[in-house]
């Protein structure tokens, strides 16, 4: 038996909607709760885990018990993942035969190239999550279980330690991670698998495979490159703009606030955990924060946001533009008009969906500043999970809004688009002409 896909994109959607149905109705049923939840919101709920977003209109602590927190976490598992590469490994696990459409669906929704060693990929990509996952459970099980007992501290371990490494957001905790806003085992704990998961798994195994750096994919060596030098510009910024303030790091050791503005520079590049209030940072660090989220990770992670890699061929297609030069070229390497054009079209079209979004928001919200729709929006988008506190507020058109926005940040602008367009193939061209821009 063969596994044949017909049209990949379609199928990603249709798998993405049937799984979130499923997810709903679990959450929604007597058994996983503590007190009644709407259906909006468990939908809200099972979206923002799927898509390992993070936000929530209720605080999952009081509306759920330990079977809701499960199914909650097994979302965000799954979510990390992807439903199709869940749906791979479960066929290989069964000694079927992934035909060759159905790898090309795995390779659309990996983001890769090319079909070869596509299953292989998704088998290292399935056991990476498993291996990191149980480090960052086993690390945090030993802060917590002294501090919760064995139980609480071995479940909210194991629960955080799925939620970082998918950058997922959602803590058990009402607070979310504040009260351990100056522990550095938690936050280096954290952090580290926020980082690793967000940075990508063919980073991860061309990192493996290679051993030095000379020799790495020009892929992986952006994506090292820039994760290092944005986290670091990030909690400097944090760190610089809000030491002063009383409400978020004022008032803690040097120490602490730069512990504090590291994490939430870590975190707001797609996680969603906090350790300080949103509502009461500057304006300056939420237009910073709104960047970061926007930017996300890296491509074949768990990372939501147009990417890091995107932002990169973009910033240095524009700098070849004004030197004059004609092609793309990074690290010695000459990068392909076609990436370059697809940075593009991702970017744009993401800015449009943010916009529309963010259009429909105001009207169905007037009540809520526009500062706070709009870092809700990108929040969504990006699949962070951070809020400045307006989620619960939301109207039922508003909790729907943000959950379109949400799924549209996880699938993918792109994705979307190539659903419902039909390529054509161009046999002929017209004569040239120029056109005056800029």
């Amino acid at each position: 038996m063969k596994l044949q896909i017909k049209n990949p994109y379609l199928v990603i959607i249709s798998s993405f909607l049937v799984f979130l149905v499923i997810g709903t109705l679990l959450l929604y049923m007597p058994f996983s709760q503590k007190q009644p939840t709407s259906l909006v919101d468990c939908l809200f709920i099972a979206t923002s885990a799927f898509t390992v977003t993070g936000l929530a209109t209720i605080d999952i602590t009081q509306h759920f018990n330990y079977i809701g927190y499960t199914v909650i976490m097994m979302l965000v598992q799954c979510g990390g993942l992807g439903i199709i590469t869940l749906a791979m490994i479960v066929f290989i696990m069964l000694g079927k035969k992934v035909g060759f459409k159905g790898r090309s669906l795995a390779t659309e929704a990996l983001n890769q190239q090319n079909t070869g060693g596509i299953i292989r990929l998704v088998l290292i990509l399935f056991f990476i999550s498993l291996i990191f996952e149980s480090i960052g459970a086993c690390l945090l099980a030993l802060e917590w279980v002294p501090l919760l007992g064995w139980k609480k501290g071995i479940y909210n371990s194991i629960f955080t330690a799925v939620s970082a490494f998918n950058n997922a957001g959602f803590a058990l905790h009402s607070d979310n991670l504040v009260q351990f806003r100056t522990n550095p085992i938690v936050n280096f704990i954290i952090t580290s698998l926020i980082i690793i998961g967000g940075i990508g798994f063919t980073v991860i195994l061309d990192l493996y495979k290679t051993k030095h750096f000379k020799k790495l994919r020009v892929h992986t060596k952006v994506m090292l490159i820039g994760t290092l030098l944005v986290n670091t510009i990030a909690t400097l910024t944090i760190f610089l703009l809000e030491y002063s303030n009383k409400a978020t790091l004022g008032g803690h050791s040097t120490f602490d606030q730069f512990q504090m503005a590291y994490f939430q520079a870590i975190t707001t590049r797609t996680a969603g955990f906090n350790t300080v209030d949103i509502g009461a940072l500057t304006t300056p660090t939420i237009m910073i924060m709104m960047l970061l989220m926007f930017i996300g990770g890296g491509p074949t992670s768990t990372a939501g946001g147009i990417k890091l890699t995107t932002a990169v061929v973009i910033l240095f297609g524009s700098l070849s533009f004004v030197k004059h030069r004609e092609h793309l070229s990074l690290f010695k390497r000459t990068i392909d008009n076609r990436f370059l054009f697809k940075s593009l079209a991702v970017a744009v079209l993401s800015t449009g969906f943010c916009f529309t979004i963010v259009f429909a928001l105001v009207l169905a919200e007037p009540k809520i500043p526009f500062l706070a729709l709009l870092f809700e929006v990108i929040s969504a988008f990006g699949t962070v999970g951070l809020t400045m506190g307006i989620t619960a507020k939301l109207s039922v058109i508003g909790k729907l809004l943000i959950v379109l926005m949400m799924m549209i940040g996880k699938v993918g602008v792109l994705t979307i688009v190539l659903t419902f367009s039909k390529p054509q193939k161009q046999l002929y061209s017209y004569p040239k002409e120029d056109i005056l821009t800029g």
